[in-house]
């Protein structure tokens, strides 16, 4: 019986990466053997200076949505030694994902994919150049359409009642790689940011785990949208006004009871 495929994921340290990360562990046709959390704030701003940048960009709300999804969310988790998919496996924070230092613990991984999800660094050519098959990452929109950080609050911001979700080659740019596989998904009615990224994030870290462990080149190959798209677009984090438009219209970043319901289902 041949090994299987071997999978270094990089993620965010967070609750939708303890769903990514319990997902991909309990995946029975591949192998995680790593997960990179990333650590990267602004450059060269510390702490204080990340926090105060994104509330400058995006208004206190948008902000404080995230760390309770982030710092909140995975400091309980790890205090309850929670996300169970990170127990026999390597793990690494990561400042840089492109320094020597990554490279060199990557290569020692022996991964056939380096897959990132819900992960905040540009990967460069000397990382994806590691694993012996591919570097991949998985993007909750149909591409080329809403590329970009949170194409959740865009897909919302817009009415939209179509999303989907793309597994795409890791190129040179953001969400740019040639695509691999796409999957339609519609958009419910009255959903909140927080629960369209949660349906999002579950079903992209299962078709990410089912399409890596299939042989390399014999996945089904499906692409909903042709290259040249007219929605081919890139917007950043929305700023403060877009966020207060987005609450305005009466969308909700999160309901009162869906971080706890998400956080308790983790095991």
């Amino acid at each position: 019986m041949s090994e299987l495929p071997r999978v270094a994921l990089l993620t965010s340290p967070s609750l939708f990466g303890a769903i990514i990360i319990n997902e991909l562990a309990a995946e029975s046709g591949i192998q995680l053997v790593g997960v990179g959390l990333t650590a990267r704030m602004y450059k060269g701003k510390g702490l204080v200076g990340t926090v105060r940048t994104l509330v400058q960009r995006t208004g206190w709300r948008y902000t404080a949505y995230n760390a309770l999804l982030a710092n909140v969310a995975w400091t309980r988790l790890r205090l309850s030694g929670r996300p169970a998919g990170l127990r026999n496996v390597s793990v690494r924070h990561l400042r840089d994902v492109n320094s020597a230092k990554t490279i060199a613990w990557l290569k020692e991984l022996r991964p056939d994919y380096v897959a990132s999800y819900y992960f905040n660094q540009w990967i460069g050519p000397e990382v994806r150049a590691v694993p012996n098959q591919a570097c991949v990452n998985l993007h909750p929109s149909l591409l080329p359409a809403l590329r970009g950080p949170d194409p959740i609050f865009r897909t919302l911001e817009r009415n939209l009642e179509l999303t989907g979700l793309t597994l795409h080659l890791v190129d040179e740019g953001f969400d740019t790689g040639q695509i691999l596989y796409q999957e339609e998904r519609p958009v419910p009615p009255g959903i909140s940011q927080f629960g369209l990224y949660r349906q999002q994030v579950e079903d992209g870290a299962k078709l990410l785990a089912r399409w890596m462990s299939q042989p390399y080149g014999a996945q089904e190959v499906v692409r909903l949208t042709p290259a040249d798209a007219a929605l081919d677009d890139y917007r950043t984090f929305p700023t403060a006004e877009e966020v207060a438009e987005f609450e305005r219209s009466g969308k909700l970043l999160i309901g009162p009871r869906e971080f706890r319901d998400a956080l308790r289902a983790i095991r």
